[in-house]
């Protein structure tokens, strides 16, 4: 039998997934009365857009290292077997994306493969993204590429 306290747990759990299905659909943008609704957003959680979701999805990234010492050269990656730690450097990857902090995370990220490889005398830091299309493109036919846009050449001091 359903009771009214019931009643009232369902109607509580209906009016927070109403909540969260408005946020996900970018209510604030379409609605001028946003006021409390929002502040219960915040307050719970539900205010999360959910963008992942969304039909635009990020971008990925990726960063090759050819490191050179005059005779040879070789391309790595600074990934490897531990997942939490190939976590952790998609995360500092992620960072590319912002402009103002690609020149410092490029130097740092070269130092950091000079420092690995004490054989090399210079190192190239090319960072590539993967380009997602949209869904209206996709089911055109355009498929994702992998594009570079940030390509430097670090030398090792002599000190």
């Amino acid at each position: 039998m359903i009771t009214w306290k019931h009643i009232c747990w369902m109607s509580l759990a209906l009016f927070h997934l109403v909540v969260v299905g408005l946020h996900a659909a970018h209510f604030k943008e379409w609605s001028k009365c946003t006021g409390w609704l929002s502040r219960y957003g915040d307050f719970t959680g539900a205010g999360n857009i959910f963008s992942f979701f969304a039909p635009h999805i990020g971008n990925e990234i990726a960063v090759l290292y050819t490191v050179a010492n005059g005779k040879s050269q070789h391309v790595m990656r600074l990934e490897g077997e531990n997942t939490e730690c190939n976590r952790r450097i998609q995360t500092i990857y992620n960072f590319f994306s912002i402009e103002e902090a690609q020149p410092l995370l490029a130097r740092s990220c070269a130092a950091y493969v000079l420092k690995e490889c004490p054989d090399g005398t210079m190192v190239r830091v090319t960072v590539i993204s993967k380009l997602v299309p949209e869904m209206k493109a996709f089911r055109a036919g355009m498929l994702p590429k992998w594009e570079a846009f940030l390509v430097k050449d670090y030398k090792k001091n002599s000190q």
